[in-house]
């Protein structure tokens, strides 16, 4: 079975990783394409509970990248596989704080704006925004 990966990221996440300092823009953009090539995305990083269960996110430094993993199946139902990774935020864990990555993916959620199901216009492709 063929696996076609596809990394989207909403207008908020790609703003949150333009901010970034330049190593961890580019360290999370690595780790972001490794995603690509792993055998299954829903097993390479930590699934989140709570709130944002349905959610993955994986670390670099102390910054986070929050994402959802969907799967389709296309052409006959199993001979593609259409993955499509979709990042709504990425920034630093600061406990207890409102500027927390996970608050402000959890308000994104509760607000509407990102569910598991979003397949919106605001999402774009940064793998070449380095």
């Amino acid at each position: 079975m063929e696996r076609r990966v596809s990394i989207q990221w909403t207008t908020t996440a790609k703003s949150q990783l333009a901010a970034l300092p330049l190593k961890v823009r580019r360290g999370v953009l690595r780790k972001a394409d490794e995603l690509k090539s792993c055998a299954d995305p829903k097993q390479a990083y930590k699934p989140l509970r709570g709130p944002l269960q349905g959610f993955y996110r994986f670390t670099f430094g102390r910054f986070r990248a929050v994402h959802s993993v969907d799967e389709e199946c296309l052409a006959n139902f199993d001979v593609l596989v259409h993955v499509r990774i979709t990042f709504i935020a990425v920034g630093q864990r600061k406990v207890r704080d409102r500027k927390d990555i996970y608050r402000i993916a959890e308000k994104l959620v509760d607000t509407g704006l990102i569910s598991l199901n979003d397949v919106g216009d605001d999402m774009h492709d940064a793998s070449h925004d380095t």
